[in-house]
């Protein structure tokens, strides 16, 4: 197939396939879920909408992404979509039942395991960051797995206003199928844009006023795949052809890599430090998210998630800038301009709360 069609026409035709999947799975399900009245009920504190809203949208994305994506994968990437079906049940289970926080996370890292171990997708090395090049076999399994389970919560994390998560999973999967394509690997890139497809397919029916959210099903999905493309970018970059004018070093695809997921990684890092020095459990949910700070600062879901792209595309813009610096002095600076960001959100909420003026 992929030698009769130019590659771009399939990748379009496989983010258009799955969105409308998606849709129309989307509707569906928000029919059933509402004559079955199964919602997501708000509790004032972090589901904050104002009326009964179904929360099983990522069936929506699964659906559309399986189906459009199946025309790409590999036999690697069997053992990820084997493992993906883990997480699938388990947010499912989770939106309609509410399963305990350490059973989901034993869920994710049996998923997580089984992806990196048979699919072998893996950092084989750091190229030099904190001092590290080749890992042995035994701590590149282990440390990705981790990694991968880390992200699954980061993602599940950012899942807290109409349309955050949908739009970020949109730009993540966007940037990574564009990367692939420059590549030539035809695979990865259409299974990126399949995911794409099938995100944007919810985001219709998830922007605010959201009809719907995508849950655990979906955003545990997302961060999953996004991760594993992520790795899979790193392992197969190889700096020859047009990839080679756009990313120039190993180091630079691991700091591109970096920056592209580093706002919600760099939140959760910070909510996790901030649970922690009060002796709350990091998986414990709150209002502390910078999406939260947010809209205590005034900011409309809207404008929130435009802020949060904003600030995405700021970031991996300098990433790619200074891919030929040293890759600490590029750590410091995307690491400086988000903490400038999350300051100017935190003072703006500080000020909308004691009404006084900055």
């Amino acid at each position: 197939m992929t030698g009769l069609v130019h590659p771009y026409i399939l990748y379009l035709v496989a983010a258009a396939l799955s969105a409308v999947i998606s849709m129309y799975s989307v509707r569906k399900i928000i029919f059933i879920t509402r004559h079955k009245k199964l919602y997501d009920t708000p509790d004032n504190i972090r589901k904050i909408h104002g009326a009964n809203i179904p929360s099983l949208g990522g069936i929506g994305i699964f659906i559309g992404y399986i189906v459009a994506a199946s025309f790409f994968i590999n036999q690697s990437w069997f053992y990820v979509v084997a493992s993906s079906v883990i997480l699938f049940f388990t947010g499912v289970y989770d939106d309609i039942m509410n399963m305990r926080p350490s059973k989901k996370l034993l869920a994710q890292l049996v998923a997580s395991a089984a992806a990196v171990y048979f699919a072998d997708i893996r950092l084989a090395t750091l190229h030099g960051l904190f001092g590290i090049g080749e890992l042995p076999y035994w701590l590149s399994l282990g440390l990705t797995t981790f990694l991968c389970t880390f992200f699954i919560n980061v993602f599940n994390f950012i899942d807290g206003i109409d349309g955050l998560a949908c739009c970020m999973a949109i730009l993540y999967t966007g940037l990574l199928g564009g990367l692939f394509a420059i590549m030539g690997h035809v695979g990865m890139a259409g299974i990126s844009f399949a995911l794409l497809g099938a995100t944007a397919g919810l985001l219709y029916y998830n922007i605010p006023p959201a009809r719907i959210y995508m849950g655990d099903t979906g955003s545990m999905l997302l961060g999953f795949s996004v991760f594993l493309l992520s790795v899979c970018f790193i392992r197969s970059y190889n700096g020859t052809g047009h990839i080679g004018t756009i990313v120039h070093t190993d180091k630079g695809a691991l700091l591109i890599i970096l920056s592209i997921l580093y706002l919600p990684v760099y939140d959760a890092l910070r909510v996790f430090i901030l649970r922690a020095s009060r002796g709350i459990s990091p998986l414990m949910a709150d209002r502390t998210h910078l999406h939260y700070y947010m809209l205590d600062a005034g900011f409309s879901h809207s404008r929130s998630v435009g802020a949060m792209l904003l600030a995405t595309i700021a970031i991996i813009i300098s990433g790619y800038l200074l891919q030929d610096t040293n890759i600490y002095v590029a750590l410091i600076a995307i690491t400086t301009l988000t903490s400038v960001f999350m300051f100017i959100i935190y003072r703006l909420r500080q000020q909308r709360i004691t009404g006084k003026s900055i």
